[in-house]
């Protein structure tokens, strides 16, 4: 592909003006393609998201050693967490891949009597919304970012990532390598600060993904209220557990230290597809 990733950057004396590491784009030229492109209903087929999924994997493994090594330059943490950024990507892509033929099928739903005696039946088809909006945080640079885009890429979606500038050595390899494996119109990736973040939700986005604080929640919402935009919030980073007395203590013991101690994030579970999909 000879497209290029856009870079995004803004300093006090550029606060009315946005500059492009490659000048190929602005943002509501990246949105634009997008939407266009989603309104050609190629998305919606279960080989075009199989495809995204497959290339997100592609770029994963083919790039392993890299990324695990961004991440210890961005945390200079212990090696097993910034494997377990790059091999949990990969495994939650896998299993996205594995259910997505069952989690397209139509689901039937229950209607009255009077319909159902008469041979009526109520079926839902779950749809795509279409151009989503990502804004990652600055822990977790794969799971929360990486992660939420193979849901909404699973889902049908094109989708923009809003990185965190605290991640020079992550955003550098993310903002080379997302455009050597995906079409822009499919995925693509920006960095910036409150500018930009500012810029972007002036746009009516399809879905907005937030992982953040609850004033970033607050702020967001408000933003995306004129456009009545679908929000997701993941803002808790807490993950509670229930063991009641049917439970096999000392399995579901290890399970939940394993759940604490596998990573040092959030840890949230951001759960495939659904969440970009409306019914």
């Amino acid at each position: 592909m000879s497209s290029k990733a856009t870079i995004i950057e803004k300093t006090e004396s550029q606060a009315n003006s946005t500059q492009h590491g490659t000048g190929e784009a602005s943002i509501q030229e990246l949105f634009d393609t997008q939407k266009a492109y989603f309104a050609t209903d190629v998305t919606k087929t279960y080989e075009w998201r199989i495809e995204q999924l497959d290339r997100l994997t592609r770029m994963l493994k083919d790039n392993y050693k890299r990324f695990a090594d961004a991440s210890c330059k961005d945390f200079k943490t212990a090696v097993q967490e910034n494997v377990f950024e790059v091999s949990a990507s990969i495994a939650t892509t896998e299993f996205t891949k594995s259910q997505l033929k069952e989690w397209m099928k139509p689901v039937e739903a229950p209607i009255p009597k009077f319909l159902a005696a008469t041979g009526h039946k109520g079926i839902v088809y779950r749809e795509p919304y279409g151009v989503t909006l990502i804004i990652c945080p600055f822990n977790g640079p794969l799971l929360l970012s990486l992660r939420p885009a193979a849901a909404a890429l699973s889902a049908g979606n094109s989708c923009i990532l809003k990185l965190s500038e605290a991640l020079p050595a992550t955003d550098e390899l993310l903002l080379e390598l997302i455009p050597r494996y995906f079409e822009p119109e499919v995925l693509t990736a920006v960095v910036g600060g409150r500018e930009i973040v500012t810029e972007l939700l002036e746009l009516p986005f399809d879905f907005i993904f937030l992982t953040g604080s609850v004033g970033a929640g607050k702020a967001v919402m408000k933003a995306t209220a004129e456009h009545l935009t679908p929000v997701l919030l993941e803002l808790g980073g807490q993950n509670p557990a229930i063991v009641d007395e049917t439970a096999n203590l000392p399995d579901a013991a290890k399970k939940i230290v394993w759940g604490a101690m596998a990573w040092g994030g959030s840890g949230a579970l951001h759960r495939a597809m659904r969440p970009f999909m409306s019914p």
